[in-house]
């Protein structure tokens, strides 16, 4: 009940430094308000738009003060603020007509920011505390982990055991469900096919026969102008041989000879 009346106590301090502040605002519009200004107006305006600042720093405080024990200083620390700010003002609405010179001028001014300082360091500071026990609650509550004893865990750990030694349990079939992608590829007939034996068959032309036997010199012929040719085509394809053997004898013997140097 006590945190709902705060809550909406500082919302109504706050509307109201807000309707304050833009008051202040219209009425500097409205007057013209400018540095040679009347002292009256610009004590009307600055007056209000000080106040109506405090109070909407009073009113964000409020609403979102803590409890004990940071409750406490928080509390005092506000006070403070709005008392030091609330002086200034009236300081400067007493002095600003007659006495408006130093060091006047900077005692008010330190007076008004030390008060809105201290508004506004501890707002910051309550909300951020606010926060952090927001979000410390709701880890608390969506925490949903079994907390298990040792003697859960060893019960657990020897059921598992015991039927993955039994055979029931899925893992001793090493059967993880992983299916198999099918494949578009098809083998072809090369890869289906197992290897066959090599058949060699001779050459069966009688044409080539022919010209066999005749370079060879079994068959002769009645045409001395074939049998001629024959032969010689024979003497040359024998002379072209001995000479293929005696060129590759003689590069024999000179790479031995050159290794023996």
């Amino acid at each position: 009940m006590e945190s709902k009346f705060r809550y909406y106590f500082g919302s109504m301090i706050f509307l109201s430094g807000l309707i304050l502040s833009i008051s202040a605002i219209g009425f500097a519009i409205m007057v013209h308000l400018r540095r040679t200004s009347d002292p009256s107006e610009i004590i009307t305006t600055y007056g209000l738009l000080g106040i109506g600042l405090s109070f909407v720093l009073l009113g964000i405080n409020l609403m979102i003060s803590q409890r004990r024990p940071y409750g406490l200083y928080s509390n005092w620390v506000m006070i403070f603020g709005f008392l030091s700010s609330i002086c200034g003002v009236l300081y400067f609405a007493t002095i600003y007509s007659n006495s408006w010179v130093y060091p006047n001028v900077s005692y008010v001014s330190f007076s008004y920011a030390a008060g809105i300082c201290l508004l506004s360091g501890n707002a910051f500071g309550n909300a951020v505390l606010k926060l952090i026990e927001e979000r410390s609650k709701l880890l608390l509550e969506t925490d949903t982990v079994n907390q298990y004893s040792i003697e859960d865990i060893e019960k657990e750990v020897e059921k598992t055991l015991n039927e993955s030694l039994s055979g029931n349990s899925s893992f001793s079939t090493f059967n993880l469900g992983i299916k198999e992608d099918s494949c578009d590829f098809v083998l072809g007939k090369a890869l289906k096919e197992s290897a066959q034996s090599k058949i060699e068959l001779r050459d069966s032309i009688r044409e080539v026969e022919f010209l066999q036997n005749t370079i060879s010199g079994k068959v002769k012929v009645s045409d001395c102008g074939i049998d001629l040719t024959s032969k010689m085509l024979s003497a040359t394809m024998k002379q072209s041989a001995a000479e293929q053997n005696r060129t590759f004898s003689d590069k024999l013997k000179v790479k031995f000879n050159s290794i023996r140097r």
